[in-house]
């Protein structure tokens, strides 16, 4: 049983700050499911918690584990009666989701067998399978390496796995004395189940195991003596794999390590440890109101003490601080760091050092440490990670206190868009510029006291001497900046070249001057971040056809009479890319048996418009209706704006341009003999009497609809189709883009052999009634796209755009970041697409 995404069950997540940080693993709150035919695909699994996970199902009990290897751990018992289910062959799909779409990623492709890792192909096609027998339990685990490729395993024991209750520790170890750990488990265990001590004494850099043979339930395993001074961290654990030696946590039913923080010991007779290093972490510096808090980090490096997880015995740390920058061990204000978590090898502490100061003033701080009664070590800071402090390279930390909070400044300007611009005098030309203050913009009101203006000159020089400047309008906020507007067009009544920036005044500081550049802009400099240019003329500009392409595809194989669509797209400046097309542009698709200038063929076939596509113009034309005998055939597009010369384009990998036979080339089309087809028909009965425009269409059409006969409730169309597999569904042609797809759970497939002989769906009862609406408030182009796809929509709020094949699995996203993303489809195969973010779909065709 194979489930697919729904492509209206899609979670949409909105982001403010940036830049988005990816993770290497599954969404947590989602978690990991199992659904299969042991819970009747239920999903998320509710109706048998044994497959469900602890994050989205309350009491699920596929659980999360973080300690070592990240991983999603289940115990399943198989019983006639009373078990979670019965012994027999179920199919089933590991699958993370929301609850809307819980089948939006799934694990798939593999027969279990027992005992053994193997690996689970992430949106596989078939479903998993495994044998169980009763009156057995499986623990599985599953590692969660994120929306890829994972490992799992089934571990069979013939009864439940026994935890580990204690695990004991030497109260001395003396050099090269062997160590003897003693454990007991809840019960005896069954024989399957195998126990070991896993020990380290280089922090985990490596480690080995010892057996531990269990009689009832105690047992002993025995650690190697040691040199002196030798930190010994060791965990117990149990398994079905006999003779482990890699993989632990992957192989581990269940484990003491002491809650996360490992059993240790240390031999005696060495050199007393001693701080090695310690530092002042962050923050260099800092501005508080008084009373606020202001907290202190600092790290400390005992080798063999702060390596081990958790805090280390023995230590202990302070934060000080003075009015005077002069060397911490002269200082007397002192107050006391807690321990906060571990970083590597060093042990972080933290102090709220603004609860201890209660008067204003400059203020220096550093830390202070003791290791047992040795003594004091002071820590510095430095941007590279500061050490013990010495004044020059690793110094003080600086704390301002206020008793009133500071007027804040405008840390950020810039011109956001357009970067230049031609216009007849008198029209619009709206300008956009965004600024930034900490703590204060990016509401979604403006901000008291904040002014805005755009300027122009004829001279492109530093803006704070310009003279003409017009008041700008609030827009909206945008992530954590506010942006402002102004019609620079209505302004400027007479021709002329002119220079335009922005500029900024919060409660009567200082002017700031936003300049343009193409990764954002910021501080007008005149260099990096630069004024924006406006032509403005009387008579409206002769418009040039500035770009034509070969779109799609630079080459194909076909027989005589079969279709074969060529696209080739143009851009004139602030004409393409609209709707509707630019009036008095057309364009032909020519093709020649000689590979030369196309400028020379004869034979061109007129191009219909088919979209806009980013800022171009697309055309299309079917090459193979015309094409009559066989051969190689070489093909490039025209075009021709009013009565303006031909321009000619060809292909390249990049996204083509003008033809010039060698960055920009032809297209190449070979023809060959017609192929055997076999009439097929194909029909669907409307069972819910609700559709009055019923369509096909399959991979054997490319996904292009097709009429269909309608005798009643029954509607039918006969196909010549050449032998192969395909895909078909139907769908009502309501007006829409994309119809209502009427066709539930995975596509109808249909196989002809070479003799005809028809096998498969070719019948249809539809029973679907729900309609849902989509916008059209979303440009993707190129399309057809050989490599990336750009995305861009008019809503400026963080969004993810997500590409599902055909028969809807999830090949790729992106994060659309005002307005805007990529998308790379460079390592898909060619076919149709479906793009979708919020509530917006459009097909895309990959070459």
């Amino acid at each position: 049983m194979r489930r697919t995404l729904s492509l209206s069950g899609i979670a949409i997540l909105l982001f403010v700050i940036f830049p988005f940080t990816s993770f290497s693993q599954i969404y947590s709150p989602e978690g990991l499911n199992m659904p299969g035919e042991w819970n009747a695909w239920t999903n998320p699994p509710a109706n048998n918690l044994a497959f469900a996970s602890s994050t989205q199902v309350t009491d699920g009990r596929v659980t999360l584990i973080e300690t070592g290897t990240l991983r999603w751990q289940t115990t399943i018992h198989v019983a006639a009666t009373g078990g979670d289910i019965e012994e027999g062959t179920y199919t089933w799909l590991f699958t993370s989701g929301p609850e809307t779409d819980a089948f939006a990623n799934k694990w798939a492709g593999v027969t279990v067998t027992m005992n053994t890792l193997q690996e689970y192909t992430f949106q596989g096609t078939d479903d998993n399978s495994i044998t169980v027998t009763n009156d057995h339990w499986y623990t599985m685990n599953w590692e969660d390496i994120g929306y890829a490729n994972s490992n799992a395993i089934f571990m069979e024991t013939t009864a439940e796995p026994v935890d580990l209750l204690t695990v004991s520790t030497p109260a001395t170890a003396n050099p090269d004395e062997i160590i003897n750990i003693d454990i007991t488990t809840s019960a005896p265990p069954c024989v399957e189940e195998v126990f070991y001590l896993r020990y380290t004494t280089d922090s985990w850099a490596t480690s080995a195991t010892a057996d531990i043979a269990i009689t009832g339930t105690t047992g002993t395993a025995s650690i190697p003596g040691q040199a002196a001074g030798t930190v010994v961290e060791y965990y117990a654990f149990s398994s079905v794999v006999t003779g482990i030696s890699g993989d632990y946590d992957m192989q581990t039913i269940n484990l003491n390590n002491n809650s996360n923080t490992n059993y240790s010991y240390t031999v005696s007779g060495g050199p007393e440890p001693e701080i090695d290093w310690a530092n002042l972490q962050y923050p260099g510096s800092g501005t508080i109101i008084t009373g606020d808090s202001y907290n202190v980090y600092s790290q400390v490096l005992i080798d063999g003490i702060t390596n081990p997880s958790g805090q280390a015995p023995d230590v202990q740390a302070w934060i000080g601080y003075s009015t005077d920058n002069t060397d911490p061990s002269t200082w007397t204000n002192w107050i006391t760091s807690t321990y906060s978590s571990d970083v590597g090898n060093n042990d972080e502490y933290i102090a709220n050092l603004g609860l201890a100061i209660t008067t204003e003033g400059t203020y220096y701080y550093a830390s202070r440490f003791q290791y047992l009664d040795q003594d004091f070590v002071y820590g510095g800071y430095s941007e590279t990670g500061g050490g013990f402090w010495d004044g020059t390279t690793n110094v003080n930390g600086i704390l301002t206190v206020n008793d009133t909070p500071p007027v804040p400044a405008i840390d950020w300007a810039n011109l956001q868009y357009p970067e230049a611009g031609t216009i007849e005098t008198g029209m619009d030309y709206l300008v956009y510029g965004q600024l930034w203050i900490a703590d204060s913009t990016g509401q979604s009101v403006p901000l008291d006291g904040l002014e805005a203006w755009v300027g122009y000159s004829l001279n492109d020089n530093d803006p704070a001497t310009w003279t003409n400047w017009i008041a700008a309008d609030f827009n909206a906020s945008s992530g954590n900046n506010d942006e402002y507007v102004a019609n620079l067009g209505t302004e400027i009544v007479a021709e002329g070249t002119y220079y335009y920036a922005t500029r900024f005044q919060y409660l009567g500081q200082d002017y700031v001057y936003g300049g343009y550049s193409e990764t954002g802009g910021g501080f007008w400099d005149g260099t990096d971040n630069v004024s924006g240019v406006l032509t403005v003329s009387d008579l409206p500009p002769v418009q040039d056809i500035g770009w034509a392409n070969l779109q799609y595809p630079d080459s194909g194989i076909i027989e005589n009479g079969q279709e074969y669509l060529v696209y080739a797209q143009a851009w004139i400046e602030d004409s393409t890319g609209l709707t509707p097309p630019v009036s008095g542009l057309q364009s032909w698709i020519g093709y020649s048996t000689t590979n030369d200038d196309p400028a020379t063929w004869t034979n061109w076939v007129q191009a219909d418009y088919n979209a806009p596509s980013g800022n171009n113009d697309e055309f299309v034309a079917d090459l193979g209706a015309v094409i009559m005998e066989e051969g190689t055939y070489y093909y490039a597009s025209r075009f021709q704006y009013l009565d303006e010369a031909f321009v000619y384009g060809g292909y390249s990998e990049t996204g083509g341009g003008f033809w010039d036979g060698t960055e920009n080339v032809s297209g190449v089309l070979t023809v060959e003999g017609a192929a055997i087809t076999y009439p097929v028909t194909f029909t669907a009965i409307d069972d819910t009497h609700l559709y009055s425009n019923i369509k096909f269409k399959g991979s054997m059409t490319g996904w292009e609809a097709v009429n269909m006969n309608q005798d009643g409730n029954i509607w039918t169309v006969t196909l010549d189709v050449r032998p192969g597999s395909y895909e078909w569904g139907v769908f009502e042609d309501d007006g829409s883009q994309y119809g209502i797809w009427l066709v539930i759970g995975p596509n109808l497939e249909v196989t002809i052999s070479d003799e005809g002989v028809i096998t498969g769906d070719t019948t249809y009862t539809i029973t679907y009634t729900d309609i849902n609406e989509v916008s059209d408030d979303m440009v993707a182009y190129p399309n057809p796209a050989k490599d990336v796809i750009k995305i861009t929509t008019s809503n400026t709020i963080s969004t993810t755009a997500r590409l599902y094949s055909s028969t809807g699995v999830l090949v790729a996203e992106a994060t659309l970041t005002r307005g805007s993303a990529e998308i790379s489809v460079s390592g898909l195969p060619t076919g149709m697409y479906i793009l979708k973010t919020d509530n917006v779909i459009t097909k895309i065709i990959k070459q």
